[in-house]
């Protein structure tokens, strides 16, 4: 019997990952939003696996499907949202991915596999989450006939969850320049971050907050131009 896989991803996801997984015997189901997973969660059993997906995903859900797993952007050290700009801003000088159980609080469950890779310098968030994109999809390749199998779990490893657990203020505090500033901090706030369309730097001047307008002429997710 073909075992079922619910993705739970982005769209611009959809092209790169089903056909990895679909290559492994699965048959592959697309949910992008949260009103997709909730249909999906109706026909069981299944596997969910989720890749580069905004949509968190309920308690419930992970107790019903025969297992739950996560692509995570980044390494075990930095958990949590946008972890690519975290690194950078840190000046980390290596990241990663990581495959773990999805647990009913973010980035907590059992990590299956990391791999890490050098940040090369000088680097940017565009272009460290283009250089994480083929990573984790070959990290998809090299798992996909486990996740393929509903029958057992992926097995665990040692390797634990540290580091704060970084969060949408987070990211917000990252984006707000203080006016103590200077251009050099700035500068190193735009590679951390990037550019939109979605969210820019801030700064506040002369009592008023100023907000910085993108140069950028086209948006990457995923690695593709959108």
């Amino acid at each position: 019997m073909t075992s079922r896989i619910v993705l739970l991803t982005a769209p611009e996801c959809v092209a790169i990952v089903a056909p990895v997984l679909e290559a492994a015997g699965a048959r592959v189901e697309i949910a992008i939003t949260r009103v997709d997973l909730d249909r999906a969660a109706c026909t069981l059993p299944a596997r969910l696996i989720s890749f580069g997906a905004g949509v968190i995903v309920p308690k419930a859900h992970l107790k019903a499907f025969s297992g739950a797993y996560n692509f995570h952007p980044g390494p075990p050290t930095l958990p949590g949202l946008y972890p690519s700009v975290h690194a950078i801003y840190s000046r980390h000088t290596a990241f990663g991915v990581t495959l773990h159980e999805m647990a009913p609080s973010i980035d907590s469950g059992a990590i299956v596999a990391v791999e890490q890779f050098p940040i090369p310098q000088p680097c940017d968030r565009l272009m460290l989450d283009t250089l994480t994109l083929p990573v984790m999809v070959e990290m998809v390749r090299r798992h996909a006939a486990a996740l393929a199998d509903l029958s057992r779990p992926l097995p665990g490893t040692d390797i634990s969850w540290t580091g704060p657990l970084r969060t949408a203020a987070d990211f917000a505090a990252l984006c707000d320049v203080p006016e103590t500033a200077d251009a050099a901090e700035f500068q190193h706030r735009l590679r951390a971050v990037g550019e939109g369309p979605n969210h820019a730097l801030t700064i506040t001047r002369y009592g008023r907050k100023f907000r910085l307008v993108s140069a950028q002429s086209a948006v990457v997710r995923g690695g593709q131009v959108v």
